[in-house]
């Protein structure tokens, strides 16, 4: 009877060529989408803590969307609530100009 067979290949320990490395672009996309990964592990952890969200929504401009949130928030701050405004206007956050 033989003896065991091996399907080890010694050169298989030996450093890789630089050709079969991770090019530059490789390396960009691999962070960049560790990044992302970061990014939503980090707000599906913040909507976890979050105990009551309010979304003042509106398919029309200028009609006083980022007043009525600036509004509600103060008034619930007022009562003892913890409260905070993620304005996610595209042409521009007005919360800060409010507050």
């Amino acid at each position: 009877m033989a003896g065991p067979v091996s399907h080890h290949n010694p050169d298989d320990d030996a450093p890789k060529a630089e050709s079969e490395e991770a090019s530059a672009d490789q390396k960009a996309q691999m962070e960049q989408a560790y990044a992302q990964m970061r990014r939503k592990l980090r707000m599906t952890r913040l909507a976890e803590d979050i105990g009551h969200k309010i979304m003042v929504l509106s398919g029309k401009g200028g009609v006083g969307k980022s007043t009525v949130a600036t509004g509600l928030a103060l008034s619930l701050a007022k009562q003892g609530k913890k409260v905070g405004i993620l304005d996610i206007d595209i042409t521009g956050p007005n919360i800060p100009k409010m507050l």
